[in-house]
């Protein structure tokens, strides 16, 4: 056995320790249901529902999502294949996120000893075998138990968020590997270029923040490496590889911004101007170092839309504190570089873990997971400040005592957070009532008390309906509290309010449009002729005034999506087909590139016995050969047409298309 075995032991068991400690912590929370958009991304995606593991359905599924530049396939598909082994229980799901994390937490520690490594070998020789010991150890078991990283693991669609990290700290590790064969004469290109196109590609097809890799090894190089070469003199190799990897992108996306900023920048569907945002992001940043640094279980959660906006520097005050505070820091970062490396590469890693979700892109305003990966650069900060504090008593008290009460509090609040997850009615009650300012949070409370209502729950009609006057007066431009209300009130035969329909409509016409005002409008057209009686003008109305909404203009998406629902409704609830065959046509021209708006307007021609026209539409689908089509699709079309065809002739009468996908 070599002097080093016995460490790589003790290493092993207690990495199994900090997973197994991490599992438990977990556990409470993997029997919880699904949250928030998890029931639109996963549960009620028909193309996640996978008959076998062809490739056609696998990349039907892998392109299923609307969310992103590049879609996400890479979850998408991970998603589709836990629910083809294991259903749709939500436990399945959970599960897998959570071997996600502890994976991640495994890549964390290889990176944190490669870093540690490098570290002792350029900057500090002297540096203890027992700090090299314990520092990559303790790095990952705050990381891995943290409370703040607890959405990733269970709220299910932040899979996306997760898988994204994964493959980023392993793109990370494999660049801190060929660093270091470089200096020592050997091929580290190939590892270099594998983390960052391989790893780096997975990473972004798992979420857009995996692009934010090339940043991470830039603050790597800039702590550790230093841009050096074997002989000491600047790498070109290195430099060059870096105005490649980002320069050259920010110079395209700079180019983006001037030829068409709507694309990039496109806040018409937001309530608040990108000046407004970037300015809250200052408060924000600062209120998620107070979380990793002292994370609070009142004010942890997964809604943070009760934070104000910030209207200019000083208003409110803090906002000038904040940015001040975090310029401060940023400047320490850059200071501390060539005194305190891992320190300063904490500092930094943090900030380019926010350079994209928490600058100036139309995004909402705070979410925990955004620091899923940013809070190991302020972990690796402090834990590093710590560990090399001069030898003395106190500071070896301080070194073993202060890690491991924190360690034991990230756990414990962490456990607490997993046990109100594992009933969501216990969660919507707890997020309401520490968050009663967050107009999500509390209608999120009302929806799960209208479900219990459903099912005959005493009282709980009544709570949800308080609820959603309290939401409704949290975010005067939602519709959402208004169209529950309305559908609860046919549920429950209570009187409708004619005022709901006004605030609807009002609000339709008077604010931007939302996706949650679409998904809503979906709920409601769903709801007539089932348990809602819904005047047909009413609802006609209402849809007229929502594609009549200014912001359209600049979000064709959603209003292709109106359109979409729009013409379900005149054809399935007001038997309308010439005018839902006009409505779908245009959805297609809007959006040529999504394959369930061909197969809508074709069905929908079948329907009307418009047999030419649909094999003629089926033939410009298929000559489009549009990502995430599956021909299983197109060969059952072309079945229906043909077997039409042959029948004796006379096309039957038009009937409802039930069967029409948003």
């Amino acid at each position: 056995m070599t002097t080093d075995q016995p460490k790589i032991l003790a290493a092993a068991l207690l990495l199994a320790l900090l997973c197994s400690i991490t599992i438990i912590v977990y556990l409470p929370g993997l029997s919880g249901d699904y949250m928030f958009d998890d029931m639109s991304n996963v549960l009620n995606n028909e193309w996640l529902q996978l008959d076998s593991l062809d490739t056609e359905s696998l990349q039907s599924a892998a392109y299923s999502s609307g969310a992103g530049l590049f879609r996400r396939p890479v979850s998408m598909v991970t998603f589709a294949l836990n629910r083809y082994f294991f259903g749709i229980d939500p436990w399945s799901y959970k599960a897998t996120n959570l071997v996600i994390h502890i994976l991640t937490g495994i890549g964390i520690l290889l990176l944190t000893r490669l870093i540690m490594q490098s570290y002792r070998s350029l900057h500090r020789p002297a540096l203890s075998d027992r700090t090299m010991f314990w520092l990559p150890l303790v790095v990952t078991g705050f990381w891995l138990l943290h409370p703040l990283n607890l959405t990733p693991v269970l709220y299910i669609v932040q899979r996306m968020t997760s898988l994204a990290a994964l493959f980023t700290v392993f793109g990370a590790c494999l660049y801190t590997l060929g660093r270091q064969q470089m200096l020592a004469g050997g091929r580290g290109i190939v590892l270099i270029l594998t983390g960052l196109l391989l790893f780096g590609g997975l990473a972004s097809l798992s979420k857009e923040t995996g692009v934010l890799l090339p940043l991470y090894l830039l603050v790597i190089e800039l702590g550790l490496f230093r841009f050096r070469a074997r002989d000491g003199s600047t790498s070109r190799f290195i430099s060059g590889f870096f105005a490649v990897v980002i320069l050259v992108p920010l110079c395209l996306a700079l180019l983006v911004l001037l030829v068409n900023p709507d694309s990039i920048l496109n806040y018409h569907s937001r309530s608040y101007t990108m000046l407004e945002r970037v300015l809250t992001e200052a408060r924000v940043l600062v209120f998620y170092l107070k979380l990793i640094i002292m994370p609070s279980i009142s004010e942890l959660g997964l809604y943070h839309d009760d934070i104000a906006l910030s209207h200019g520097l000083l208003d409110p005050p803090t906002t000038l504190y904040s940015i001040m505070a975090l310029a401060g820091l940023l400047t320490t970062g850059l200071a501390l570089l060539g005194r305190r490396p891992l320190v300063a590469m904490g500092i930094l890693w943090f900030f380019a873990g926010h350079a994209l979700e928490s600058t100036i892109f139309q995004l909402d305003i705070a979410y925990e997971h955004r620091n899923y990966l940013a809070d190991l650069g302020i972990i690796l900060a402090l834990t590093s400040l710590v560990a090399e504090q001069p030898v003395s008593r106190a500071a070896v008290l301080a070194k073993s005592v202060i890690p491991a009460v924190f360690m034991l509090l990230f756990a414990y609040t962490t456990w607490l957070r997993a046990s109100q997850w594992q009933d969501n009615v216990d969660h919507a009650i707890y997020e309401a009532r520490h968050h009663p300012e967050s107009a999500q949070a509390v209608y999120s409370a009302a929806r799960i008390f209208a479900r219990l209502s459903v099912h005959g729950t005493p009282g709980a009609a009544d709570k949800s309906f308080s609820y959603l006057e309290q939401a409704a007066a949290l975010d005067t431009a939602d519709i959402m509290p208004d169209v529950v209300r309305v559908k609860l009130s046919f549920l429950h035969d209570r009187p409708v309010d004619p005022q709901w329909y006004e605030n609807i409509l009002s609000k339709l016409a008077n604010y931007p449009m939302r996706a949650s005002a679409i998904d809503s409008l979906h709920e409601l057209i769903e709801c007539i002729g089932v348990r809602c009686d819904i005047p047909l003008d009413t609802m006609d109305r209402i849809m007229n005034t929502a594609l009549e909404n200014k912001s359209l203009e600049h979000l064709p998406g959603m209003y292709a999506e109106l359109l979409n629902i729009y013409g379900q409704f005149v054809i399935n609830k007001m038997s309308n087909f010439d005018k839902g065959y006009q409505l779908f046509s245009r959805v297609v021209e809007i959006q040529p590139g999504e394959p369930q708006r061909w197969i809508n307007l074709i069905k929908l021609q079948l329907a009307m016995g418009r047999l030419e026209e649909a094999s003629t539409t089926l033939e410009r689908f298929r000559s489009s050969n549009i990502r995430g089509s599956a021909s299983g699709e197109t060969l059952e079309l072309q079945s229906r047409i043909d077997a039409l065809r042959a029948e004796s002739g006379n096309p039957s009468e038009p009937t409802a298309t039930e069967t029409l996908q948003p």
